[in-house]
């Protein structure tokens, strides 16, 4: 039986763990081809080989979604080997901590660098094909933070996100007439690596009791809601901001 994305051709940055790689098997699953575009080799290979073995042709391009090089090399592999791409998945990003007095220049660049910049790089390295085919998906993974702030992470993570927002809908309402779909997945509390790492088990379970649903989301949860838009599910969808975070956020504007 056919997947939801058959025959599709998708690239996931930062595809090498947590929600990015849920997002590349679960849309390898559904029957896309999946370039894993990420700076991690060791891990995105790994990530790769398991694709491989469930029969998802897969490619690894060791890419810094910051230099716009790297990001339009990205696009030129997917097109050599499987003609194009027609889903870009702009997962990778980073964050960081400490109040705004304490937030360096150094900081600001970076987070704005790889949050923002290099969404628009990737999707800039992949429009014009879309364009030319009269078809695409682009979905930005963006934050609770970019609907309201966040708790943990600085202002240039807030800023960061609230700016892809803007971005999204900004590109849906421009490449709307050529086909082309932008959306984006607002993830709230998900347990990954390194969100077990940053936090403690009261920090966990502290969190925990602000959501309505009574648990964090799985990286899955925000895997089936990229697929949503990735699918023909979402043909007639853009512009839209999803919060996948179990009514997270109805907390925390409660609490302000």
């Amino acid at each position: 039986m056919p997947g939801r994305v058959d025959g599709e051709t998708a690239v996931v940055t930062g595809a090498a763990q947590g929600i990015g790689e849920a997002i590349a098997r679960k849309l390898g699953a559904e029957g896309a081809a999946v370039v894993i575009a990420d700076r991690q080799a060791e891990k995105a290979e790994s990530v790769a080989a398991d694709l491989r073995d469930e029969g998802v042709e897969a490619l690894v391009v060791d890419c810094d979604v910051t230099d716009r090089g790297d990001t339009e090399r990205m696009a030129a592999r997917a097109e050599e080997e499987f003609g194009g791409v027609d889903i870009l998945v702009n997962n990778a990003g980073v964050g960081s901590a400490g109040s705004f007095e304490d937030l360096e220049p150094d900081a600001w660049d970076l987070v704005l660098d790889v949050n923002l910049t290099g969404p628009y790089n990737c999707s800039r390295a992949v429009v014009p094909g879309m364009v030319e085919r009269g078809h695409g998906r682009i979905i930005n993974i963006s934050s609770m933070a970019g609907r309201n702030i966040s708790y943990h992470g600085a202002a240039n993570y807030t800023a960061s996100k609230w700016g892809l927002v803007g971005l999204t809908k900004h590109m849906a309402w421009d490449l709307g007439e050529h086909g082309v779909t932008v959306n984006a997945v607002c993830p709230g509390a998900t347990e990954t690596d390194l969100t077990r790492e940053g936090t403690t088990e009261a920090e966990r379970a502290e969190t925990t009791e602000k959501i309505p649903l009574g648990r964090w989301a799985d990286p899955a949860d925000q895997a089936e809601a990229v697929l949503y838009f990735a699918a023909d599910s979402g043909e007639f969808t853009t512009g839209t901001v999803l919060e996948v975070d179990g009514g997270q956020q109805l907390a925390q504007r409660h609490e302000i």
